[in-house]
């Protein structure tokens, strides 16, 4: 009785020596598509690892409040989405945890990571989170409605005065609407960079107020002002430019590969139509990256379990995520095996694209972007002129970003 005994306690011992660490990841919820994808990749990794088990419990609604909420109790999940726009914030507030000695030691292949990516988590010279996917801008254009009027195709060579010339050719031969544009901060912004600006200074403080810049903004502005060339989608009854484009109520807009999703989608009869080109370029190239990574967090109890399946998720997992949600890859090697040839350009243009991150000194910028976005309003409006609008930046900017 005695030996048995000491041989079920062995088992029991044994058998809880291999109980399997759970590594819980956060995120907001998806799409169907994106939600069947990550449940695949769960899926996946559970089957094939009996020491680790994911679980995915996605946060619906605040989710960047309630992340910091749980991170500050010390409830935070091990793995969770950051998404570059408020990247800086979390890093300085010291919650994600670097990531550069377990990529040195497992000798994992950042270099196959889009280098833009890599750099749109880096803070510090320390990487702090792994991209997930991307997406960029590029114009998208209706190709019945150019053949119509007789008008040149955008390329991708244009300058923005080549997109200025044909639009007006649009225009002049009859066709009422263009463009259209968004009244948001972040659509300037590769106009600010193709004009050979910059968002701000070496010190932080703003370098919207440049001549570079300036000139961008007033561009941006006479479009719809004093060219009469782009309308909100909102004045074409639309909800957002995509959907303003896939309605053919514009003849260009600039959008992202979301914007293909939901053509071929929602109008599938307007995909053959459409045209993609890189945005147009004046000094230099440029585009708008939106990304979101992959971090830890540094006060996971399991941070080698949690390095598994971080890897696991931006390998093997972001390869299903790509094939199941069309999303753009963030590693070259997955991006190389993506043979859409109407995705291609928005590869293309994480070359020179810019992450949508605004460096500040608190690392916050949600309230200067609010503001920003309100000038526009203003100046789409006719409510303020491009003189008003720099001298309430230059005024306002600094408080917007430090309190």
């Amino acid at each position: 009785m005695r030996k048995l005994a000491l041989f079920v306690l062995m088992v029991l011992l044994v058998g809880s020596s291999f109980s399997a660490v759970t590594i819980t990841i956060t995120g907001w919820p998806g799409n169907p598509a994106e939600e069947s994808a990550i449940n695949e990749i769960v899926q996946k990794f559970n089957s094939s690892h009996q020491d680790i088990q994911i679980r995915w419990d996605p946060i619906a609604g605040d989710y960047k409040q309630t992340l910091m909420t749980r991170l500050s109790g010390g409830q935070g999940p091990d793995l969770f989405y950051v998404d570059v726009y408020v990247f800086e914030e979390l890093a300085r507030a010291n919650v994600l945890q670097p990531l550069n000695l377990y990529i040195q030691r497992d000798g994992f292949d950042i270099d196959d990571f889009y280098p833009n990516l890599v750099d749109a988590f880096t803070f510090n010279n320390r990487i702090y989170g792994i991209a997930k996917d991307f997406s960029t801008l590029a114009l998208f254009y209706n190709k019945e409605i150019f053949d119509e009027y007789d008008v040149p195709y955008p390329t991708s060579d244009d300058t923005w005065f080549d997109l200025l010339y044909k639009a007006t050719l649009l225009k002049e031969r009859g066709y009422e609407a263009p463009l259209s544009l968004a009244a948001d901060f972040n659509r300037l912004i590769p106009l600010i960079h193709s004009f050979g600006g910059r968002l701000v200074k070496e010190d932080l403080s703003t370098a919207l107020t440049e001549k570079e810049a300036v000139a961008a903004l007033k561009l941006y502005t006479e479009l719809v002002t004093k060219h009469e060339l782009a309308y909100l989608p909102s004045t074409l009854g639309a909800g957002w430019l995509g959907d303003a484009f896939a309605k053919e109520m514009t003849a260009m807009v600039m959008e992202g590969p979301w914007a293909l999703g939901y053509i071929r989608e929602s109008f599938p009869n307007v995909e053959k139509k459409t045209g993609i080109v890189e945005l147009p370029s004046l000094v230099d190239k440029s585009s708008m990256i939106y990304t979101v990574a992959w971090s830890m967090n540094r006060q996971s109890a399991h941070k080698d379990e949690a390095w598994e399946v971080l890897k696991f998720l931006v390998t093997e997992g972001q390869e299903i995520f790509v094939e199941k949600a069309g999303v753009l890859g963030s590693r070259q090697s997955v991006a190389a095996e993506d043979t859409d040839p109407m995705k291609q350009v928005f590869y293309d243009s994480v070359e020179f694209g810019y992450p949508w991150r605004v460096p500040t000194p608190t690392g916050i910028f949600a309230k200067a972007n609010d503001y920003l976005n309100s000038i526009l309003n203003d100046l789409f409006a006719g409510r303020i002129t491009i003189e008003e609008a720099v001298n309430s930046i230059e005024k306002n900017y600094n408080s917007w970003v430090t309190q």
